[in-house]
């Protein structure tokens, strides 16, 4: 039987969608057409590993009681991602089609967006919304400390680990807290959004799809000035606040500090130099995954007499791309693709289209 992969990852599921409310903190709205591609893969002759590689959920951008807290617990964390699980039935649905046919296996990576998920009780929670089975043995999840896996000759990384801001200390994941439960560790990066970013999505939705940001900020000068003045101002509290917490020290020892403060200005690292490098010095390496920037991409190299390749699977949510070569709003739902031949892994990066319905509901 043939031997598939499926490689998704920055869906961005978040708490669903109501007829007449605007959720301005779920950017997913392609639940029918995922949908689609999860039953294509389970229809197929072949058995299939799919390979969820990070931000599958937005955890970051659910609301507790109207506030965003940044001490998650692990009861905290399953509220978030129940809420998310509720809100797109026929995602979960489709997952649970998939993975009861007998050859296919999901693998769950969690990325910075859905950190959540290394929680035990998360990851059990997810496998009985997905199987019914807390402990279903095809569903399943990264080893805990482990920023990335290898399956046969092709490595999995969600991204977050390459920027400073955003990368998670694997070796102390929890914070303890005297006679209260452990909380997440989270990064800066993290932090940011769940203290500044989310307020501002409040009033400028599309504030943290924008790509690059360099251009909206210097319109946003001209034309928005009070928004971006408050945006400013509120950034550079957060910055200094985040400086002056003896936390932050401990965390980013100060041989690191120099690459911190440049990377906090780097939206997006080029992840594919990283990739570059990390293929050139595995020979047994074949081909490397991520996601995170939100650009999809496809990269070759010779490396070792053989080529090399690197494929970044971008986004299901809508971006705003103000580069001139791209501009403009765009939806592309972009998926990686692995066939294991006798001569070893074939990677590729596919548009999912699927078909669309003559027409749709205006919820919001």
């Amino acid at each position: 039987m043939r031997r598939l992969g499926l490689v998704l990852s920055d869906l961005h599921l978040g708490t669903g969608h109501r007829l007449g409310r605007i959720n301005v903190y779920d950017d997913f709205k392609e639940d029918e057409r995922l949908a689609q591609l999860l039953a294509k893969y389970t229809q197929a002759d072949a058995s299939t590993h799919l390979v969820l590689n990070g931000d599958i959920f937005d955890l970051l951008k659910v609301p507790i009681l109207g506030k965003f807290p940044d001490a998650i617990s692990e009861r905290l964390a399953c509220i978030k991602l129940f809420k998310c699980l509720k809100g797109h039935p026929r995602v979960v649905e489709a997952l649970g089609r998939f993975v009861a046919n007998e050859g296919n296996v999901i693998t769950y990576q969690p990325g910075n967006h859905d950190m959540e998920l290394w929680f035990p009780a998360a990851q059990a929670l997810f496998r009985r919304f997905v199987t019914g089975d807390e402990a279903h043995p095809r569903v399943r999840f990264v080893e805990q400390g482990q920023p990335s896996f290898t399956l046969d000759g092709v490595q999995f990384h969600h991204g977050h680990q390459f920027e400073a801001i955003h990368a998670m200390d694997f070796r102390r994941l929890t914070l303890q807290r005297p006679g209260r439960d452990p909380i997440l560790n989270l990064p800066w990066g993290s932090l940011f959004i769940l203290h500044v970013v989310n307020e501002l999505v409040r009033e400028r939705p599309y504030l943290d799809k924008v790509h690059p940001f360099w251009p909206l900020f210097v319109g946003g000068m001209l034309f928005d000035t009070r928004f971006t003045s408050k945006m400013i101002g509120t950034s550079a509290w957060a910055f200094v606040k985040a400086r002056f917490n003896p936390s932050w020290w401990q965390k980013r020892p100060f041989e690191k500090v120099t690459k911190f403060l440049r990377q906090d200005v780097a939206f997006f690292e080029h992840l594919d130099r990283y990739a570059e490098r990390m293929l050139t010095a595995n020979r047994e390496l074949k081909a490397i995954f991520m996601g995170h920037t939100h650009v999809p991409m496809v990269r070759t190299w010779k490396a070792h007499g053989v080529t090399k390749a690197y494929v970044n699977t971008g986004t299901w949510i809508p971006m705003v791309d103000l580069g001139l070569g791209r501009l403009g709003q765009r939806l592309e739902l972009h998926y990686g693709a692995i066939e294991w031949l006798d001569d070893g892994p074939r990677v590729s990066l596919h548009r999912w289209h699927g078909v669309r319905a003559e027409s749709e509901e205006v919820i919001a």
